[in-house]
């Protein structure tokens, strides 16, 4: 847009919009005089962030800093030549403001946000930037609300699990030193090119799990865990199922003969202890991490917490991204193995017919022990449905419209997102549920006629790039180990009092010692962030407690690790 800086009576600069009739972006007398007064009634009361729609030339952005030097201001500006010119023109306005430009840039912003810390946005309107164009600016306000919505729930998530999830990562850290297990990572790279299918398990997997079978020496065949049963009532074996979840309830979707199944396991460190120790195939470990950009355009990666310990003695075993399930987990790893192209089918993200999963799953099975004369199957997945906050959304084919719910839309969105990133074709070849924008959509059957033969079979493949892990890490796992045991045990005779609390603070200074205990110290840490009002002794003596809390958990499972990897072959 043709912008026009002009200099008022005062001497101050402004800005004008120049066009069949100029709109003042500004005051044309004096805009300091303005933006001071626009700032006198705003008030962000708790919020510790300012949201600024429209940028200006920054006279507003320069008051509320000065008003309120405690707040991040976050400024959003749909025109970039708008910055373009207060960059040059003033760009004393806008210092120390993160300016953004629409919603690409909101991932960045939030991940340098401490959610622990995070207390919500105050609004800032700059009135004549915004009636620029108002609906791009309500549409960052919704935006921004879903990503601190899900960095809040991500967060109460940790608390929940996070110490569950160190306790398996111990647990299942031994199972990477068997000579039938190997790091996620020596599959990196071995599929580039060949197609990868993603087998979930929504309502619609019924119509087309027959063709999979057709596809065995097509393409690379991935099911999640919860899929894993109804493959085997087909009698397909997947190349890999993968298992993420934490808890033990997922090992009923390994129950059942697997025979002599060629399938491998690719299980998260993370995941529930019993399915590694039950499975009696090959296993391949990942871990997950997250990568991203921060606002100096710098990759940053997060893995999950105590990996951050464990890599100090174990090499990275192989990074899989996750949008929360184990589709999406199994999305990236498929990016990372070289597939191309990607097909979804069982991806519903949806109620199709008004179904929960597709029959054969464990929660069918375990629903139809629930049957009876007056209730049948229907009714129990619609009291199930009623409970969740559904909407309806554009249904695979464009016919029409599907029921989903908000976590199912979220996954959904998730997948639009990472379509429209990657380098690689994908295909929903679902046959039913949600529609996914940017997807190619086919049926299975016309896959299965178009696709080649493989010139090496995916069991081929990953068995040529199946590697234990080798001796030399073991060793060096096992003197980690050995030192940490030594570093923790004073602690584990102490009692919770004020005495012991100097010798449990001081064990953060040691070796690695604090990446150990984050998990533990999550909830204290977060709650400490929210009330800064505390005295530096009340809050030593609750990460103190903390810390002795962490330090006999952490003993005893320390100790039966080292005893495993001892004995591990």
């Amino acid at each position: 847009m043709p912008y026009i800086v002009k200099e008022t009576p005062s001497g101050i600069k402004t800005l004008v919009l120049h066009g069949d009739r100029d709109i003042r972006i500004h005051s044309a007398y004096d805009p300091v005089t303005e933006a001071s007064r626009s700032v006198e009634s705003f008030s962000p009361g708790k919020k510790g962030f300012i949201v600024v729609l429209g940028t200006g030339l920054g006279y507003h952005i320069a008051s509320l800093r000065a008003k309120f030097p405690d707040r991040k201001i976050i400024a959003v500006e749909k025109d970039p030549e708008v910055i373009t010119i207060a960059r040059r023109e003033t760009p004393e306005n806008i210092t120390d403001a993160v300016i953004i430009t629409g919603t690409h840039d909101l991932s960045s912003v939030f991940e340098e946000i401490d959610i622990s810390e995070f207390r919500g946005f105050s609004i800032f309107t700059h009135r004549p930037s915004y009636l620029l164009d108002p609906a791009f600016y309500d549409g960052i306000i919704v935006e921004m609300n879903r990503y601190a919505s899900s960095k809040i729930s991500d967060l109460l998530t940790r608390f929940e699990f996070e110490e569950k999830w160190a306790g398996n990562i111990l647990e299942n850290i031994p199972y990477l030193f068997n000579k039938n297990s190997s790091p996620a990572g020596t599959l990196f790279g071995a599929f580039t090119g060949c197609p990868g299918v993603i087998i979930s398990a929504g309502p619609s997997l019924k119509k087309n799990a027959h063709l999979l079978s057709q596809l065995s020496d097509r393409a690379l065949l991935c099911c999640v865990d919860t899929s894993l049963k109804v493959m085997r009532k087909f009698g397909i074996s997947p190349h890999v199922v993968m298992a993420l979840d934490a808890q033990s309830h997922s090992i009923r979707h390994f129950l059942g003969p697997d025979d002599d199944s060629p399938t491998v396991l690719l299980a998260d460190l993370v995941c529930c202890p019993k399915i590694a120790r039950s499975f009696h195939g090959k296993k391949f470990f990942s871990s997950t991490a997250k990568y991203y950009d921060d606002m100096n355009g710098n990759t940053m990666r997060e893995p999950t917490p105590l990996m951050d310990w464990v890599e100090q003695y174990i090499p990275q075993i192989g990074d899989i991204q996750s949008g929360g399930s184990v589709a999406t987990s199994l999305f990236d790893f498929l990016l990372n193995a070289g597939c191309d192209p990607i097909i979804l089918v069982g991806q519903d993200l949806a109620y199709t017919g008004r179904e929960i999963h597709t029959s054969g799953t464990y929660h069918n099975d375990e629903w139809l022990t629930l049957t009876s004369r007056t209730l049948n199957l229907d009714t129990i997945n619609q009291r199930v449905v009623r409970k969740r906050k559904i909407r309806h959304v554009p249904a695979w084919g464009g016919n029409g419209s599907v029921l989903t719910d908000y976590v199912l839309d979220l996954y959904r969105q998730w997948f639009e997102d990472s379509v429209i990133k990657v380098d690689r074709k994908v295909i929903n070849a679902t046959e039913g549920g949600a529609q996914i924008k940017g997807t190619e959509e086919r049926t299975l059957s016309d896959l299965v006629s178009s696709l080649p033969v493989m010139k090496k079979t995916p069991e081929t493949i990953i068995m040529e790039r199946a590697a234990a892990m080798p001796a030399s890490i073991r060793t060096r796992f096992i003197e980690g180990l050995t030192y940490t045991l030594n570093t923790i045990q004073p602690l584990t005779t102490l009692s919770d009092e004020s005495s012991s609390y100097a010798a449990a603070r001081d064990i953060l200074t040691k070796q690695g010692i604090n990446l150990l205990l984050s998990p533990y110290l999550k909830k204290t840490n977060a709650y400490l962030n929210r009330h800064p009002e505390l005295s530096t002794e009340r809050a030593d003596a609750l990460i103190a407690k903390d810390i002795l809390r962490a330090s006999r958990i952490l003993f005893r499972l320390l100790t039966r690790t080292l005893n495993r990897v001892r004995n591990s072959d």
